[in-house]
Formats: C-alpha cells, structure tokens, sequence
C-alpha cells in the first residue's frame, strides 16, 4: 500500500490580475491615476509591469517602484506580491526575510494567500526560525477563509501532530474541506483515512469515491489503489 502523500503544498509566483477595478481605463489612464498617488492604480501598474498585460512592456525595475509606491499607500495586494517578488527572486536579489516582512504586513490585514505563504515560511525555516506552531496559526488562518492548499497544510500538521496535538478526526476534517475544493492530495489521503479507518469507521465505499475523484485529476498512485481494490 502506498505511504499517504506527505508533503506541504508550497506556493509558486503567478503574477495575474484579478481585480476589476480597472477593467476599462487604458493604460494611460491608469499610468496617469498612479503617478496621482492613487494606490489601486499603483498596485495595478505594478502588476501589468510584471505580467505584460495589456500589451505592457515587462519591466522589473518599474514593477518593483509602482509596488514599492502601491505598498506605502496601503494596498495590501502590494505587500503580497512584494513579498513574492522577494521570496521568488523574481527582478530583486532572492531575500526570504524581506518576503517573509511583506507576507507579514500582508496576512495582518486578512489576505489569504500571505497568511498561508507565512505559514509556509515557518513551516520551512525560511526567513525565520522554524515554528510548527505559528505554521498552525497562519494555516488555520488562511483555511478558516477557505483557501485550498491551507487547509490541506492544515490537515497534514493535525495528522503529524506538528504545533498541534496530534488528531486524525481534525486530519480528516480538514482533509474533507480541502478535498471538496478539488485538492487532489487531499483526496488521495481522505481516501487513505477511510480505507484504514483513521479518524473514521472503515468505508470502502467512501475510500473508492475519493480516490476516483484523484484519479480523476490524473493522480497515478490513486489509479493503482482503485486498480488494487477491484
């Protein structure tokens, strides 16, 4: 029987917009509304800097003052992708304190996403020294919003019992949001949980429904455990 997928989700730079706020200014106007000292505008310029949206020409050094500006003036999306230029190296030199400062800034005003990367920083003993507990903070957190990958990182510190006592039953619960948001991993080890009762009564049925769904999303090991179970 395969050993339960074990490890954390982290989180990768996907420098997109998903704001609507400028869905029909042009560039020029958002260019001009920036250089007002508007900080959505700011924020936005910044992303289409990075991203190239609109027909923009990427510019790093640009990206990184109109962020810089967007960040000063509060726009906690600003700190968020600050925080990931920093994390990832991305136009800056590679600095895991300074993205974990912005992740910070960011996950104090409720971002999901920077709680959750927060967390992953000190799951990791990137940028500050390794702390299961505030992992578990953050996570729990980020999840209580209903972001996927938090709450399966949530599940798996329940099920290691890092910075938390140790609980298959809050394994399974957490396993069970994260899975019902399509997280394929979590799926697999939902399906785990209920073939070796862990958390649960035993459910073969329960087991096979999770690891189709995985199957589903292309996960080979759960393809071989419903081949196994047949």
């Amino acid at each position: 029987m395969k050993i339960k997928k074990s490890a954390f989700y982290i989180f990768t730079v996907i420098f997109s917009l998903h704001s609507l706020a400028f869905a029909e200014p042009s560039v020029a106007d958002i260019q001009y509304r920036a250089e007002q000292g508007q900080p959505v505008a700011q924020y936005h310029l910044g992303m289409m800097l990075l991203s190239g949206e609109q027909g923009v020409v990427p510019n790093y050094e640009q990206a990184l003052k109109w962020l810089t500006a967007a960040d000063q003036n509060g726009s906690v999306g600003a700190k968020y992708s600050l925080g990931m230029l920093y994390y990832t190296g991305t136009g800056v030199e590679k600095d895991a304190k300074r993205a974990f400062d912005y992740f910070s800034k960011a996950a104090a005003k409720g971002h999901a996403k920077a709680q959750y990367n927060l967390g992953v920083l000190y799951d990791k003993g990137e940028g500050v020294i390794q702390d299961y507990g505030q992992a578990f903070e953050w996570f729990s957190h980020a999840a209580e919003q209903g972001y996927p990958p938090a709450e399966y990182n949530l599940a798996q510190l329940y099920k290691k019992g890092h910075g938390v006592t140790q609980s298959d039953e809050q394994a399974l619960k957490w396993y069970t949001k994260a899975a019902e948001h399509d997280e394929s991993d979590a799926q697999y080890n939902l399906a785990q949980m209920y073939l070796n009762g862990e958390g649960t009564p035993k459910n073969l049925e329960m087991a096979k429904k999770w690891f189709q769904q995985a199957a589903n999303t292309g996960d080979v090991d759960a393809k071989a455990m419903l081949k196994s179970l047949e």
